[in-house]
């Protein structure tokens, strides 16, 4: 876009006093939820302010609400129940919990708070189920309510997951790029292939370049989305999109963007009118805010105005978005103190904004 009145517009920026890892819109639109490296959930509401002038229309702000405690470890994966005003949420010491977003007085419905052993990677929820992923290599299936239902178990780290259109599948994927659709009525994984370009061996190291999966087309197409990774260590690689026939698991399109110092697209949506909304994180304070259209070799919106980007997140009406990201005065390395001498830590702020007409 190099007409300035086709850009995004820049509304407001939501601060945090730790970082965030992500953020979602509740169903609604009225809510706005993060997860955060303070082991809280973090809350927005949507609020008319009155006008600055008579005449003008009314303006939107984010406003705070208090945060959510329970979890004792980072919250990095989280997901609405599809009717009630609930969200799940995961943390990185594997608990699982269920609680009221909207109000003051919050109730927590359920907690597991050995969900799984380790990091709980990812939530995926559909009308009936929740699939939750981890660093346990388990996969698997809970009622809306806590109940584990089913559970699937491997070898390596899980690091995506999602359900099939109709929520009779769980689809997810590896440390290594495998991906396997699993029956969990039956219990039987059904099929699998495997991402080569999302996995490298570097030196003794695995190295895992996928973030997410996310269905296209009703369920026809499943885009695997990260990265290629080209080195160990500090990581780097190529930011990816494949498209994935998903009967038969064989690309039909693949887009790279950037170099290697760019690495992951951390986070993705899909908008209505046909094109995908992608951010980035790569090293050292690389990041890049994308718009492309599948088939179309470029994207047609770019920007690098906001570095390590964790979290993109569309509004239910598609006409306004939310970039997470990591503040530029970045204490990374425990080097940068206060005045009075103290180690401040990182923070995410939260930029919101508006798409063009």
């Amino acid at each position: 876009m190099a007409d300035p009145k086709k850009e995004p517009k820049q509304l407001q920026v939501l601060e945090s006093e730790r970082q965030l890892l992500c953020t979602r819109f509740s169903p609604d639109g009225t809510h706005l939820i993060a997860g955060g490296m303070d082991a809280q959930v973090h809350r927005w509401h949507r609020a008319e302010v009155a006008p600055e002038k008579e005449g003008d229309e009314k303006k939107i702000e984010w406003q705070p609400l208090p945060n959510l405690a329970g979890h004792h470890a980072w919250v990095g994966a989280m997901g609405f129940h599809p009717k009630a005003k609930h969200i799940f949420t995961g943390d990185s010491w594997g608990q699982l919990r269920c609680t009221d977003y909207e109000g003051q007085k919050l109730k927590v419905h359920w907690s597991q708070k050995t969900a799984h052993d380790g990091w709980l990677r990812q939530i995926a929820v559909s009308k009936k189920h929740l699939a939750t992923v981890g660093r346990d290599g388990a996969v698997r299936l809970w009622s809306h309510a806590g109940k584990r239902i089913a559970e699937w178990k491997g070898a390596e780290e899980i690091f995506a997951v999602t359900f099939q259109p109709d929520g009779q599948r769980v689809v997810f994927g590896d440390a290594k790029g495998v991906v396997r659709v699993w029956n969990f009525t039956t219990k039987i994984i059904e099929r699998e292939f495997t991402l080569n370009e999302f996995y490298k061996l570097a030196r003794i190291q695995d190295v895992c370049g996928l973030t997410r999966l996310v269905f296209l087309e009703d369920g026809k197409t499943l885009l695997a989305v990260g990265c290629a990774p080209t080195d160990g260590g500090t990581m780097q690689g190529i930011p990816t999109l494949d498209w994935l026939d998903y009967a038969t698991g064989k690309s039909t399109q693949r887009y790279q963007f950037g170099v290697e110092n760019d690495a992951f697209i951390t986070d993705v949506a899909w908008h209505p009118k046909g094109y995908l909304l992608c951010a980035t994180s790569g090293v050292t304070g690389r990041g890049t805010t994308f718009f492309i259209r599948p088939g179309e070799k470029e994207p047609f919106y770019s920007s690098t105005k906001i570095a390590n980007i964790h979290a993109l997140a569309l509004h239910p009406d598609h006409q306004h978005f939310t970039l997470t990201s990591t503040s530029r005065g970045s204490n990374g390395n425990g080097r940068r103190l206060d005045k009075e001498g103290n180690y401040s830590g990182n923070t995410s702020p939260v930029h919101v904004f508006e798409l063009p007409a």
